[in-house]
């Protein structure tokens, strides 16, 4: 089940993050250093204003949709009051940060567009939620794709002809995110009713998710307090240098994680569902093996290949800070990713969201102080690495915590298979000739993924069969 919902929800995984990825190289020649940073600071608001206001009702939807099936009008009618309310704090929320951030009110063009892009942005993600948790892989994809890809295609039009600014961007994004729920919602199982909110399901959606509020604000806080820091610090100019790096690195392992997680989670609780709670270890452990097969080589690969990755893709002014930073970056967001898909969502399944809170808490006061003091140490390079070493601490914490409780595991032979594919990948690219241009880099980086796709291959020979005959199928169909 898991690997079919993996190869159903695939297309989703790839098209949006991807198109991010290559949205953070090209803005690299378009947008300068303040802008950059006003956009990335921006879109952090975004994530926070989400967060803050609605994820502790995505989480219950996403973990109770299948079991409220009969109920779906009732949810509907909560879930559109909820999502009218929510709007109102995400507005209040995005324009206080902004201004805060900036030291004054933000002009009107710029707040305009933040509370635009904020509100379709979290809207949009919200209904993926839904989509995922009831299995409606088409709705999804489009609510994954669409906002992101046309949103690349109509920022490149106005950053080209009309002004290379943030707000640009943010409009441009804005009209995207617009176009996506409009093609998407209507294929979703939607019950379109006046707003009201169901007093049971307002209750046992905030005792659920009221947790996870909290939790998802602090592991905001893991991903974003560098930006802050640093603006903080050295001003906005830093942040646009910092940005590229840190997103491209943490937008890869987001990519490369979301391949294999898209249907984890609903797998998961589909499990427990149906045989129990103990059911969900084998589970995780195939789950967790999926995410580190595919987080290990890619934070090898940027080690080895990082500074022809940067040279090859990135805009010339913003190539040094890229070449210091991106290492440290996938390092930092490999590792958190682990966290956030393998250990933390045992306390979810296991519905012990408190303990959600206590794991996002540490990592959100260990990456402050260790981003701060590798900022003083090492500029924004060791606020980078201040930041990995954040994440090997809070993960390492989770995944005893997880195991003590609940007998989380990942299998010893999967952990060795996987490190014995990655070495030889990793072997393969250090005696090739360093790349040459952008075909060079992109040659070896086929190399290096068809090096260790033989390797795990060969090593895991039963799920590559498995995953041979479904793709086979698929294509004679």
């Amino acid at each position: 089940m898991l690997l079919r919902q993996t190869l159903l929800f695939l297309p989703a995984q790839i098209f949006g993050p991807l198109s991010q990825m290559i949205a953070a190289i090209v803005w690299t020649y378009w947008l300068s250093p303040e802008d950059l940073g006003t956009y990335a600071i921006v879109w952090s608001i975004q994530e926070l204003a989400g967060l803050a206001a609605l994820y502790w009702w995505s989480s219950f939807v996403l973990r109770y949709a299948t079991a409220l099936a009969g109920e779906r009008a009732r949810l509907d009618a909560s879930d559109f009051a909820v999502q009218s309310a929510a709007a109102l704090v995400q507005s209040a929320l995005a324009l206080g940060a902004l201004a805060l951030v900036l030291g004054r009110a933000p002009g009107w063009n710029l707040a305009a567009a933040t509370l635009a892009f904020t509100l379709t942005r979290n809207v949009t993600s919200h209904f993926a939620d839904r989509a995922r948790a009831r299995f409606e892989t088409i709705p999804y994809t489009l609510l994954q794709a669409v906002g992101s890809l046309l949103g690349l295609a109509i920022g490149l039009a106005a950053v080209a002809t009309l002004a290379p600014t943030a707000e640009a961007l943010l409009w441009s994004y804005t009209l995207a995110q617009l176009a996506g729920l409009a093609v998407a919602l209507p294929l979703m199982r939607l019950a379109w009713a006046r707003p009201h909110l169901d007093a049971a399901h307002l209750r046992a959606a905030w005792r659920y998710g009221a947790p996870l509020l909290v939790a998802s604000v602090l592991a905001w806080v893991g991903s974003h307090a560098i930006r802050f820091v640093v603006e903080a610090e050295a001003g906005m100019e830093a942040v646009g240098y910092l940005t590229v790096g840190w997103w491209l690195g943490l937008r890869l392992t987001m990519f490369a994680s979301l391949l294999v997680t898209g249907a984890a989670f609903s797998v998961a609780v589909e499990r427990i569902r149906e045989v129990g709670h103990r059911a969900a270890l084998p589970q995780f452990a195939t789950n967790g093996a999926l995410l580190l097969g595919i987080l290990v080589p890619s934070v090898a690969g940027v080690w080895l290949l990082g500074r022809s990755l940067a040279t090859g893709l990135v805009a010339a002014a913003y190539v040094p800070a890229t070449i210091e930073i991106l290492p440290w970056a996938v390092a930092a967001g490999a590792i958190r990713a682990f966290k956030n898909h393998g250990t933390d969502q045992c306390f979810l399944l296991f519905e012990r969201t408190t303990l959600n809170i206590w794991s996002t808490a540490f990592e959100a006061v260990a990456t402050v102080l260790c981003c701060w003091i590798g900022l003083r140490l090492g500029g924004i390079t060791g606020a980078a690495a201040g930041c990995a070493v954040a994440a090997v601490l809070c993960t390492a914490l989770s995944f005893t915590v997880a195991n003590r409780l609940f007998g989380y595991h990942l299998r010893l032979g999967d952990l060795a298979r996987i490190a014995a594919a990655t070495t030889a990948m990793a072997l393969i690219l250090a005696v090739l000739p360093a790349p040459q241009g952008l075909t060079g880099l992109l040659a070896e980086i086929a190399v290096g993924a068809l090096t260790y796709g033989l390797a795990i291959a060969a090593l895991f020979p039963a799920p590559a069969r498995l995953l041979l005959g479904k793709l086979s199928r698929s294509a004679t169909a």
